[in-house]
């Protein structure tokens, strides 16, 4: 096969330095939305568990209703008690910090490399 011969490209220092922070810009932008992705994909998870535990509260109160019904021929209504407010879980979503302070060391070594660049 042939040998091919490499192609070299004289760039001033001011062009390479603007080439180096718009690479930086980059990086930060790319790492910005892997954070928000992670976020997203953490809030979705939650969101898909909460509607689970809501689709099998309503399924057994359907239940409930059902068998309520044809044990008891004639239903009184309930007395009111004090009002009881519901008790929400808050599960907390295990998230990777390792790589989350992973991305953050990188966001700031890159903010400080533009920084030193003087931009």
């Amino acid at each position: 096969m042939d040998e091919q011969n490499p192609v070299y490209l004289r760039l001033r220092y001011n062009e390479s330095l603007e080439s180096k922070k718009n690479i930086l810009s980059s990086e930060i932008s790319l790492l910005n939305i892997i954070k928000i992705a992670r976020r997203y994909h953490s809030l979705r998870i939650e969101e898909l568990r909460i509607k689970d535990d809501l689709y099998k509260s309503i399924k057994k109160l359907g239940l409930l209703i059902r068998k309520s019904k044809s044990t008891l021929p004639f239903l009184k209504p309930p007395q009111k008690k004090e009002e009881e407010k519901p008790v929400l879980k808050k599960e907390k979503i295990k998230v990777k910090q390792n790589v989350d302070e992973k991305l953050e060391s990188q966001l700031k070594d890159i903010q400080e490399k533009l920084k030193s660049m003087g931009r």
